[in-house]
């Protein structure tokens, strides 16, 4: 109990640390880091016996306290653990394999130490890591998993009633192809069933046996359902989910291409139908698009502390951001995106550290430092994009005068900035804040009073970083 205790406090440390709101990801952020490959330019498929390779890397996550990062990797059966994020660099081995007795194998197995095709990972407030081991048809959960080595053993099961049963099912107690599971505050268990298309709801995970009922269905009218539609009730293809401090769910319903919400989800009926969408105007249209509110093949999806969602676009190759996701309208506009140029832009890449990122991606992921972690599994590799903390550089040429007997004065200047500057701001003698002509280039004519006057100047960038703050003062005679 102590233990967890203090892994409690160092999570909601690290979640609610000073800043975190202020570390945003630039719309087409450079990568900075990449797993599973050695550069940013290379895509292809490694070596199954390596620690060093991925074969259609699934998910990421980080745990908080140790900074060690997992991984899904698919294509090889297994989950890797990597050492501390701040440790790695490019193509970093990993320390630890689940699903695979040592890092020279990969056959799928249905038993306690294997796995087949593992989908997602994630890791709850006790260190526990839970796999939509998805060819198995079953979520495992590894107590311990920053500490544990190989062979590990998994210590429970849900959706098959022992370790070696694999079959699919239509109950409460079997899955068909669970894919993202996630584990609330309030220690309830959620797993989206790509197979089945629904997702269920496993209450007071902690105290459940292996092979327990689910106690809750989404998706579906019942726990003997398993038919895809539309609508505000049913989906088609769902993949990832994501809940939020609140309470509300996120399903990326990526058939439909849209992202589902499902406000005070554990509270709603069996086959509640959703309170809000994303991707979409309205619950009845599903059709795909390029655009800030259009998504194709949507799946994957992540929300942050403080309620800022980001959704894995497939299909488009960006990942989108939309803030306040748990209040906005249904239809809501993206307010970033990684990946792409723009909420225009389908270009597909493996240059440029990430930059028009090619091949689908999969679940994304946001650490408490505000990196921004993807796994693209087309190019076997996972990124991590940094928040923008950069602050832009101004200045001022020429120099204006100390001293002058004109009623005004023209400053003008430049401003730099890698993601760029989007606007200039000025106050003279403690007055409102005004904007400056031009943004790189810049600027302004004020009015001067009888006597001493002080002029602030500030570059903000793309991002909303000020630059340092530069002065002028100028003596009007």
């Amino acid at each position: 109990m102590k233990n967890d205790i203090l892994r409690i406090t160092g999570i909601c440390l690290a979640l609610t640390g000073a800043g975190l709101a202020q570390k945003v990801i630039p719309n087409h952020a450079v990568a900075n880091l990449v797993l599973g490959q050695t550069d940013f330019v290379t895509g292809t498929t490694g070596s199954p016996d390596s620690s060093f390779s991925l074969q259609i890397a699934g998910t990421v996550i980080v745990d908080p306290v140790t900074g060690k990062v997992f991984v899904s990797d698919r294509g090889n059966n297994r989950v890797l653990r990597y050492p501390s994020a701040s440790s790695l660099q490019n193509g970093a081995g990993a320390e630890a394999v689940f699903g695979q007795s040592n890092f020279n194998s990969s056959s799928a197995a249905a038993t306690r130490e294997g796995m087949a095709a593992p989908r997602s990972v994630f890791l709850d407030r006790r260190g526990r890591l839970w796999v939509g081991d998805g060819g198995n048809n079953r979520v495992l959960m590894f107590e311990a998993a920053v500490f544990r080595q190989g062979p590990v053993s998994a210590d429970r099961v849900f959706g098959q009633p022992d370790f070696t049963t694999v079959s699919s099912g239509t109950t409460a107690s079997k899955m068909s192809t669970p894919i993202g599971v996630v584990v609330d505050s309030a220690d309830r268990l959620w797993v989206c069933e790509n197979g089945n298309d629904r997702v269920l709801r496993f209450d007071s995970i902690s105290t459940k046996a292996s092979g327990t009922n689910a106690d809750g269905v989404l998706g579906q009218a019942d726990f003997v359902s398993g038919a895809s539609g539309s609508g505000a009730s049913r989906f088609s293809n769902p993949a990832y989910i994501a809940v939020s401090s609140s309470g509300t769910l996120f399903v990326g319903d990526t058939s439909n291409n849209r992202v589902l919400r499902f406000a005070n989800a554990a509270s709603l009926a069996d086959g509640a139908p959703a309170t809000g969408v994303l991707g979409q105007l309205d619950f009845t249209t599903n059709t795909s698009g390029l655009s800030s509110t259009k998504m194709n093949g949507s799946a994957g999806v992540w929300i942050t502390p403080d309620d800022t969602l980001w959704v894995t676009d497939n299909n488009n190759d960006r990942h989108l951001r939309f803030r306040n996701a748990s209040t906005i309208a249904s239809g809501s506009p993206a307010d970033g995106v990684v990946g792409q140029a723009s909420f225009t832009a389908d270009a597909t890449a493996t240059t440029n550290r990430g930059i028009n990122l090619a091949g689908t991606f999969n679940n994304p992921f946001v650490d408490g430092g505000g990196n921004l972690w993807v796994a693209d599994p087309g190019n076997n590799r996972v990124l991590r994009f940094p928040p923008d903390t950069t602050l832009p550089l101004l200045t001022v040429t020429p120099v204006p005068p100390k001293t002058t007997t004109k009623k005004s004065i023209q400053i003008k200047g430049t401003a730099s900035d890698f993601y760029g500057i989007s606007k200039v701001i000025y106050r003279v003698n403690g007055g409102v804040a005004k904007n400056a002509s031009g943004t790189t280039s810049w600027q302004f004519t004020t009015s001067l009073k009888k006597g001493p006057n002080t002029i602030l100047i500030n570059a903000v960038d793309a991002v909303g970083n000020l630059s340092a703050t530069r002065t002028i003062k100028i003596k009007r005679k």
